[in-house]
């Protein structure tokens, strides 16, 4: 449940701070946009690959955790049992709007324990990988134009 709001509230920011780096981006001159091209075209770490690492790190904290939790069952009760998500978790996540309740019933809630977790963790890696690369772009077309800005007026200061 606190995983999930976490996701909505990440994919919330990342919507404002997408469009301000679409308009930050279109601020740029032709020229600073293709420094910024080949900036972001020779990162060491794509976003695709920081989402894949994030969501890796994600499931194998999750599978230990669940790992844990069921074999301290098992020493407790004796059993082993794999129900849905929405037996486990009482509390639920909603938005008012029933086409998307109905979703959320479908795709996470009745699903089983170990794969709603993971759709969770996909969520969240997704949602946090939507921040952190709007963050970064901002902060290097920041960087950049404070760095252009410097370069330009010294080669004006020697020009003249």
């Amino acid at each position: 449940m606190v995983f999930n709001a976490i996701v909505v509230w990440l994919l919330v920011a990342a919507v404002p701070l997408w469009i301000y780096r679409w308009v930050a981006y279109s601020r740029l001159s032709a020229a600073e946009q293709g420094v910024f091209k080949r900036l972001v075209a020779r990162r060491q770490e794509r976003a695709i690959g920081f989402a894949l690492r994030i969501f890796g790190f994600l499931a194998v904290f999750a599978a230990t955790v669940i790992v844990a939790v069921f074999s301290l069952r098992y020493l407790k009760y004796g059993t082993f049992r794999l129900d849905p998500y929405r037996e486990m978790v009482r509390s639920r996540f909603y938005s008012g709007v029933e086409p998307v309740d109905q979703a959320l019933d479908t795709f996470h809630y009745n699903q089983m324990l170990p794969v709603a977790i993971l759709t969770t963790c996909l969520l969240l890696s997704i949602a946090f990988t939507l921040v952190a690369v709007a963050l970064r772009d901002i902060s290097l077309i920041r960087r950049l134009r404070r760095r252009l800005k410097h370069f330009t007026q010294r080669s004006g200061e020697t020009a003249s």
